[in-house]
């Protein structure tokens, strides 16, 4: 009987946490699984992503890794760190058909964590509950990504369909005058079609994305969570941050955009050019 391939597990949290630590010895001579997952070294980390720079150190990494990976396993221990790589990794590895767990251990993030669980297959609300289904898994005989839903097939999103229509998915804050300034701007443009509602399905049969960020507000893990899925599926971002500007927290979203402007109309401008509306540009 030939020997199965081991279990690549991605190991996402913050680069500020040990739980790690137990985890890695004791799988350190267990050849049926492969521990891996993003930069813990903060120093380093900032080295080749640092705050302010949109360098792609971050980006290459997470996408190499989760390349790799059979299942992302996601912990957020606190609420003291943003997470928002937490986010964008569960939807990079939505879209690429991972098996996801995630556990949450911050009750005070209880209500904004919700946005991920539809993209995840398993939630625990304590870390051990969640390493045991790890190790059941990794114990299991068969294919580890059995049960899990497919991401979308890529090949199907990027075939012509012949219809020219520019479907505009939005995620972001929850203050609606952006998205109503967006609306007004398109109105009358019958090639753009916008779409702020149906989760990551709509996003998967949208063009482009639209995140935007109006302020220094809470944690938008609605927008992390879109950007990876977004990125994983090869669609063109544009990330509009209005808020703190010098935010280390979002240079983990900037690698992902092709476009990153700081005043909704800069962004606005590369879409109406994305899409062909040049007269509003002259």
């Amino acid at each position: 009987m030939s020997k199965a391939n081991p279990c690549v597990v991605y190991l996402s949290s913050s680069a500020h946490s040990d739980w790690r630590e137990p985890v890695r010895a004791k799988y350190q001579n267990d050849d049926r699984v492969i521990l891996v997952g993003p930069c813990e070294n903060h120093g380093l980390s900032d080295a080749m992503g640092a705050p302010g720079d949109v360098k792609p150190g971050h980006k290459l990494r997470i996408m190499q890794m989760l390349s790799k990976s059979h299942v992302l396993f996601g912990y957020i221990p606190t609420d003291q760190y943003r997470s928002f790589n937490i986010m964008l990794e569960i939807g990079i590895a939505r879209a690429w058909g991972r098996r996801v767990f995630f556990v949450n251990t911050a009750r005070s993030l209880d209500d904004e964590v919700k946005c991920a669980l539809p993209a995840v297959d398993d939630s625990f609300d304590n870390l051990q509950d969640g390493l045991d289904r790890l190790h059941q898994l990794i114990g299991a005989n068969g294919n580890v990504l059995s049960n899990v839903a497919a991401g979308p097939d890529l090949q199907q999103l990027v075939n012509p369909t012949g219809d020219v229509k520019h479907r505009v998915y939005l995620s972001g804050s929850s203050d609606s005058a952006w998205v109503e300034s967006v609306r007004a701007r398109y109105r009358e443009d019958d090639q753009v079609e916008l779409v702020a509602e149906g989760g990551l399905d709509a996003l998967a049969d949208s063009d482009i994305l639209l995140a935007c960020r109006t302020s220094a507000e809470g944690r938008l893990f609605n927008l992390c969570l879109a950007v990876g899925y977004a990125s994983a599926l090869c669609k063109p971002i544009i990330f509009v941050n209005e808020g703190d500007h010098y935010s280390h927290a979002y240079d983990y979203i900037k690698p992902f955009a092709d476009g990153y402007f700081t005043r909704l109309d800069d962004g606005l401008r590369y879409l109406d050019y994305a899409v062909g509306i040049e007269e509003r540009l002259r």
